[in-house]
């Protein structure tokens, strides 16, 4: 072990035992957990679901236009005139194109209305591991998610999703 490593285990470990000294009460939460038992989530996303319905069964419909011309093109084309290949060609074509036009868009702005009521979810999670932390009197709140192990005693996953599942 070099001397930077060594100095720089040290000084992590002087960090952690300092921090783990000051703090009299430690808990962790596992926010993901919380987040997928509380109804507030399941809101969400049938609230987006019914916002991106119109939208979404457009693209379906899209998807299967061109499915259903493409596979035709495939039974057909031997039968076909030169001159009707040419035009279904040209309508999947356009129907690619409408594809195209509609379904990036669409997904990126499904991703920001996910994002933007995630960050609500995770304001009132994180609301409610504040007021779970204060009525507790603990002192520090780790996620679970980025500890290698924490005593299951410690995990206040519950306590918060109830809080959370009571607020709005």
């Amino acid at each position: 072990m070099t001397i930077t490593k060594k100095a720089l285990l040290g000084l992590v470990a002087g960090i952690f035992f300092s921090a783990s000294a000051f703090a009299e009460t430690m808990a962790v939460v596992n926010m993901q957990l919380v987040a997928s038992k509380i109804p507030q989530t399941a809101a969400m996303q049938q609230t987006l679901t019914n916002e991106f319905a119109g939208a979404t069964e457009e693209i379906q419909k899209l998807e299967s236009d061109i499915k259903f011309n493409m596979e035709k093109f495939q039974r057909e084309s031997m039968t076909m005139s030169d001159e009707q290949k040419t035009t279904l060609r040209t309508q999947v074509e356009e129907l690619q194109k409408a594809y195209q036009a509609k379904a990036q868009p669409l997904e990126q702005q499904i991703r920001r209305r996910q994002t933007e009521e995630r960050n609500k979810i995770f304001a009132l999670i994180q609301q409610a591991i504040s007021a779970v932390a204060a009525e507790d009197k603990i002192d520090v709140v780790l996620n679970a998610q980025s500890l290698a192990f924490a005593k299951p005693e410690l995990d206040i996953s519950e306590k918060v999703a109830a809080k959370v599942s009571k607020l709005n």
